[in-house]
């Protein structure tokens, strides 16, 4: 029971607010730097952060595109001859007025709300199998055999095994898309060690090696919740429901669980065209190419010239931050598993 485990410092009235309901496993951080329920940041810097941030992303880009930049810089300045110099700088300027003809923000921006919008509906489609075991606790109540003296262990094991296959169906399910999964559980036998299947029953389901799930239909991730079916069905036979509309229910939800797992799992074979990942990729490489040329600081030469001199590319570098960054978070959310 929770209030038999409260610690001196919750029952002391210290904590408040949302701290008061949040159990620290090392007690509360220090200076009162605590990350909000939902995600959001109390009085750190976000800006300073390095894990999963802007700067891990890009720096090592930012470093090569600024060498190459300062490289142009250097020998358009010192190594280039006056006439070549003057000849190089109206190729800066016509490089300059028509680099501004690629719709980059469109293409970018669009490709990465597309990204972004699959992203999330990949979360929300996963299913919960608590939603299952729950309404598995009122449903299988009923012994037939209680006149005899059973006891209700048949109905706890029934209710586990099913609430059992759906994990297994889960983790089969997840195995063809995300890598964490494949590397925690590379072969049947690592599941049978946890003990989510039977020997048995992962002969019957198969090797699913790597190779074989990838392809459509190779998997047999639905066998579980086949089995499922089958032990609710038993069940109904055997009068272990309370009535008829719960057994229906309750193979709805089963259903629904599996629609779930196939709504995810599709995900993997119906991906972004690749056409439109390369045009947008392409655009952001050409373009940024071309700035290498289009946004170099001109020598200052007579009136009309500009009249800053500047050898490092100060709103280049903001520029390219903003579109690496955007293009590296499409990136990274391509396939959240």
């Amino acid at each position: 029971h929770f209030y038999k485990r409260r610690s001196p410092a919750l029952m002391s009235g210290i904590y408040s607010g949302v701290q008061a309901s949040v159990r620290f496993k090392d007690g509360p951080r220090k200076n009162g730097k605590v990350s909000g329920i939902l995600g959001e940041l109390q009085n750190n810097y976000i800006l300073m952060r390095w894990r999963s941030s802007l700067w891990k992303l890009v720096w090592l880009q930012l470093l090569v595109y600024t060498t190459l930049y300062m490289a142009i810089s250097m020998l358009y300045r010192f190594a280039l001859p006056e006439e070549h110099a003057i000849a190089f700088e109206k190729f800066i300027l016509w490089v300059r007025k028509n680099s501004k003809q690629v719709p980059l923000t469109f293409l970018l921006g669009f490709y990465v709300s597309l990204v972004v919008k699959r992203w999330w509906e990949q979360y929300v489609k996963l299913p919960w199998p608590d939603e299952v075991a729950t309404f598995l606790k009122v449903a299988i109540t009923k012994n037939p055999k209680k006149h005899e003296g059973a006891d209700d262990g048949e109905n706890i094991r029934i209710r586990r095994t099913i609430v059992r296959y759906c994990l297994l169906s889960y983790v089969l399910c997840l195995r063809r898309i995300s890598s964490l999964v494949r590397q925690h559980y590379p072969t049947m036998d690592h599941l049978v060690s946890t003990g989510l299947v039977r020997e048995d029953e992962a002969e019957r389901i198969g090797e699913e090696d790597e190779e074989k799930t990838q392809r459509h239909g190779g998997s047999n991730w639905w066998l579980p919740t086949k089995w499922s079916v089958d032990i609710i069905r038993k069940a109904q036979i055997d009068g272990r429901f309370e009535n008829a509309p719960v057994y229906s229910t309750l193979v709805g939800k089963l259903c629904d669980f599996r629609k779930s797992l196939t709504k995810v799992v599709s995900y993997g074979h119906v991906t972004i065209p690749l056409v439109y990942t390369q045009v947008v990729h392409l655009a952001v490489y050409i373009h940024f190419a071309v700035d290498l040329i289009g946004e170099q600081w001109i020598v200052w030469r007579k009136e009309g010239d500009e009249e800053m001199d500047l050898y490092y590319p100060i709103f280049l570098t903001f520029k390219f931050l903003f579109f690496f960054g955007w293009m590296n978070v499409a990136e990274t959310l391509y396939n959240p598993y």
